[in-house]
């Protein structure tokens, strides 16, 4: 029980810092350099782990598990991550949070037409649910003050800064919740379609994940390299250590989910492991309020609390 608490709480830490160095990075270029620390970081864990026999997996993948790991990259690192950053650097992290935090309902809806699983009636009955939650979240957060980026110290074009004690566009809410639900959506397939491939080979692997995040490296680069945008939002003006600390820790509490997400699964089973996890957006929410000093409302908990009972009722389709 523990440990799939503690996986939640390591998730909801890489958002709360994902949304500090977004008031250094533009969002783009902030999933580049995340995608290499954490790529490092895995590597670290994986390599003594599997060298050392501290579990079973191995590097070895066959070709067709590589195309699906291939496919699964483009889906989570371009459109999923890219759209959470966009949606993160738009809106509040306890905005965002449970939003994303739908991604087990995704799957489930992808995996009739991936895996030709069958749709079970509990999954369509927490995807009605968590959506009310969804909606409810852009009601309410677009009636409330604060939702702009410099709540959270992150700096924005001064053309969309309103005069003091304006509130922000419904529009603006609707773009961070749109965001996203695609962030979530992306988040939900990925997994489904590396399942494709861990049937084809029989299992998971650590080479299905360093490939991943080494393909997320690679396609996420050449993204930077044709939009050859700015990569800062603002100069660091002697932030530069705060920022590396920042980035080290991210990175490495994101390839700490990865080998830990399997390992939890191991340990207390991937039911029980998803419905810890949906707790996710609570840790965040808190440290929202702690870290980032968001203002968190009871609508927006209450919401917030409809759209995870929305994944929980999706996630018990697994053990009815």
């Amino acid at each position: 029980m523990l440990v799939g608490l503690f996986l939640a709480a390591d998730w909801a830490l890489v958002v709360v810092l994902n949304k500090r160095l977004l008031a250094f990075f533009e969002p783009l270029p902030l999933n580049l350099v995340l995608r290499v620390v954490t790529l490092g970081a895995l590597l670290g864990m994986t390599v003594p782990m599997t060298v050392l026999g501290w579990w079973d997996l191995g590097f070895g993948l066959s070709a067709g598990a590589a195309g699906y790991i291939a496919v699964s990259a483009v889906i989570t690192w371009v459109f999923a991550f890219n759209a959470y950053y966009s949606a993160l650097r738009k809106g509040r992290a306890s905005v965002v949070a449970p939003v994303t935090a739908t991604d087990p309902i995704w799957a489930a809806l992808f995996a009739p037409l991936v895996l030709g699983a069958g749709l079970d009636p509990l999954v369509v009955a927490g995807l009605v649910v968590a959506t009310a939650g969804v909606a409810l979240i852009a009601h309410w957060t677009s009636r409330t003050a604060g939702e702009l980026p410099e709540a959270a110290g992150v700096p924005a074009p001064a053309a969309v800064v309103p005069a003091a004690g304006a509130e922000r566009a419904p529009a603006g809410v609707l773009s961070t919740v749109t965001l996203a639900a695609v962030a979530a959506a992306g988040w939900g397939l990925g997994p489904v379609i590396i399942e494709a491939a861990e049937n084809l080979d029989g299992g998971a692997s650590a080479g299905m994940m360093v490939l991943s995040h080494l393909l997320g490296v690679l396609l996420v680069g050449g993204m930077v390299l044709i939009r050859r945008g700015p990569f800062l939002t603002a100069p660091l003006s002697g932030n530069g250590r705060r920022v590396v600390l920042l980035l080290l820790a991210s990175g490495i509490l994101e390839a700490l989910f990865a080998v830990l997400y399997y390992l939890t699964i191991e340990v207390i089973g991937a039911v029980l492991t998803l419905l810890l996890g949906a707790t996710s957006p609570l840790f965040t929410i808190v440290g929202s309020a702690v870290i980032l000093k968001e203002r968190v409302d009871r609508r927006l908990i209450a919401a917030s609390l409809v759209t995870m009972g929305g994944v929980v009722i999706a996630i018990l389709a697994r053990v009815v």
